[in-house]
């Protein structure tokens, strides 16, 4: 019973409309293993659907990916929270695109 609950859940839900995903207004820190069983599109898409949000993959971590490496999770979300983001030199996504040069 509980396993069959389990494969329900991770095969349906959960299920967020982008367009609800686009209201958030908090700061936001994506987190992925890059051997996740939640595919790196899918979370990029989640990732770009929130505005301002940040990205980190982790390499060689699964969903487990606070377990598997502790100690850099740990770093990489209390640096998002005591920082401010810092301004890309590059920036493409976080680019005002409403100011145009010249």
């Amino acid at each position: 019973m509980f396993f069959a609950k389990f494969i329900a859940m991770v095969l349906s839900e959960p299920h967020i409309d982008v367009e609800r995903l686009a209201q958030i207004s908090a700061p936001t820190l994506v987190v992925v293993g890059d051997d996740d069983p939640v595919s790196l599109e899918h979370t990029v898409a989640l990732y770009r659907a929130v505005h301002g949000a940040e990205l980190a993959a982790v390499p060689g971590t699964s969903h487990a990916t606070m377990l598997e490496k502790p100690t850099l999770c740990n770093q990489l979300v209390l640096d998002f929270l005591e920082h401010e983001p810092v301004p890309t030199m590059l920036p493409l996504r976080r680019a005002d695109r409403t100011h145009v040069p010249g």
